[in-house]
């Protein structure tokens, strides 16, 4: 029978002008890329970034991790390039990564590794000394950082060790990030949230284990108490972004304090 929920003005103008489909080059199964998400063709190199973008690399017998972490440098203007390296990532279990060192062939660790079960990550490996000094002297790698970081939080990437208050103070000044950014007040009406998304401050684990209204006045409680620890002249998107990732270092796995090795 026909849909009595489709008008005929609507049935027509679907048969003259008919829904498109687009293929993707990677099918995504509950988080998890389905498909060669280590090459694009078998002498081109995937290179996920924490801006969200892919970049494809050729390479050739010769071509060393290196050459592409110089490339990179010069694509995203980056000066401090001695922080970040390239990484693989095993698809099913996010927090095992393995470091690629400068001099490693990449046709050498394609070859060794299997292509279905790895992505090839762009990211910061070696964590500053000072947060400050970074912003200071390369702020694009300082963005880059920060960026990981909530990705990494979102993605529970620190499940391990992460705590509900952790995570709560970190979505906390996470949307205190977001409301700098867009130049409202600290103060501004957490319902805002609901536009924006809970599910883009806090992690699917503790989405599923608290109600919606609970979590909101929980994350209000943080910022409320985030106000009152920081200096009001502090509130800069910088300053809330250096708090965030100050947060994040008080955890062991995070920059590689503490990590799991096999002899």
């Amino acid at each position: 029978p026909k849909s009595s929920f489709i008008t005929p003005e609507k049935r027509a103008k679907l048969r003259s002008n008919p829904v498109k489909v687009h293929f993707a080059e990677e099918v995504e199964v509950n988080g998890h890329s389905q498909g060669n998400s280590l090459l694009f063709l078998p002498n081109v190199l995937k290179v996920y970034l924490e801006n969200g973008q892919t970049k494809a690399f050729k390479f050739e017998p010769s071509t060393t991790v290196k050459d592409i972490v110089m490339t990179l440098k010069e694509k995203l203007s980056l000066s401090r390039i001695e922080h970040f390296s390239l990484v693989l990532e095993q698809q099913h279990s996010i927090s095992k990564l393995l470091l690629l060192h400068d001099e490693e062939g990449i046709q050498q660790v394609v070859q060794k590794k299997e292509a279905h079960d790895y992505r090839c990550l762009f990211r910061v490996c070696f964590m500053p000394r000072s947060l400050q000094t970074l912003l200071q002297e390369d702020p694009a790698a300082f963005e880059y950082l920060y960026l990981q970081g909530v990705n990494d939080v979102l993605q529970e990437r620190f499940a391990i060790e992460m705590r509900c208050n952790t995570a709560l103070r970190l979505a906390a000044l996470h949307i205190q990030e977001r409301l700098s950014s867009c130049g409202q007040s600290p103060k501004t009406n957490l319902k805002i949230i609901k536009t924006w998304g809970i599910e883009n401050f806090v992690s699917s684990t503790l989405l599923r284990n608290m109600r919606e209204k609970d979590l909101r006045k929980a994350i209000g409680y943080h910022m409320k108490k985030s106000q009152l620890q920081h200096d009001p002249k502090q509130k800069s998107v910088d300053q809330t972004r250096i708090n965030y990732l100050e947060e994040l270092a008080d955890l062991r796995s995070f920059g590689g304090k503490s990590f799991s090795a096999t002899m």
